[in-house]
């Protein structure tokens, strides 16, 4: 593997590890409450009614990603856009203009900026929780122990910490907004405490999205990868 596929590799665990910390608060977070509560198994309960009937999601994100080693934070925005079942798309605005995206299958990470393109198999690059929800089974209370944190005045705090220990996730906490009980954010902890924390804005929902939006067509030379077949 020469130095540019390291690169990319590295990327692309990078965009993995962002597949399954960011897709899975979403899957089950950015969801309306329709009811003025802060009993925990009220909440759950409609949280997981709420992710049941919706089909698809669109939303305005800003991420914030925290390095434990070096203490740094990098700030990206984008839309993303998800689709039972296991379809995702992650369309960065800045700084960069790379793309994440998956039909449920197969997974891209496309880098505008050094022109290539990693492919992978979707199900592989998962985790159990991320799988089950990708495939329409995800469960809050099957697959969390979920506490209530200490919100603010203006949300409410859920702790999620997966029942059956996960490669990639540590811990998750959303905030619920009281007032509209739509999750304004999510914070991913991994196992060597790196964190990912996205603030989602103009959530829109069911929206009949094209099964089209989440394939990708790669660019023509634009070099391909395939991390794991020596490619």
């Amino acid at each position: 593997m020469n130095n540019t596929q390291k690169q990319g590799y590295g990327l692309w665990t990078m965009g993995c590890r962002l597949f399954i910390s960011c897709l899975l608060p979403i899957a089950y977070c950015l969801l309306p409450v329709i009811a003025y509560t802060s009993d925990l198994d009220s909440v759950i309960t409609k949280l997981q009614k709420n992710y049941d009937g919706i089909q698809d999601i669109q939303a305005n994100f800003t991420q914030f990603t925290t390095s434990a080693s070096i203490k740094q934070t990098q700030k990206a925005e984008g839309v993303v856009y998800f689709k039972k079942p296991g379809m995702m798309k992650w369309e960065y605005k800045s700084p960069g203009k790379d793309i994440i995206v998956s039909d449920g299958m197969t997974i891209w990470v496309y880098q505008q900026d050094i022109g290539q393109v990693m492919v992978g198999n979707a199900i592989d690059n998962g985790s159990s929780i991320s799988n089950n929800f990708l495939a329409g089974m995800g469960n809050l209370k099957k697959d969390f122990d979920v506490a209530l944190g200490e919100g603010d005045s203006a949300t409410y705090l859920l702790k999620l910490n997966p029942k059956i220990p996960q490669p990639n996730i540590r811990d998750i906490a959303i905030a619920v907004d009281k007032k509209t009980f739509l999750v304004v954010k999510t914070i991913v902890h991994d196992q060597l405490g790196n964190e990912t924390k996205v603030i989602f804005e103009n959530m829109k929902s069911n929206q009949s999205l094209s099964a089209n939006l989440f394939k990708f067509k790669i660019p023509q030379g634009v070099k391909v990868i395939k991390p794991g077949t020596g490619d």
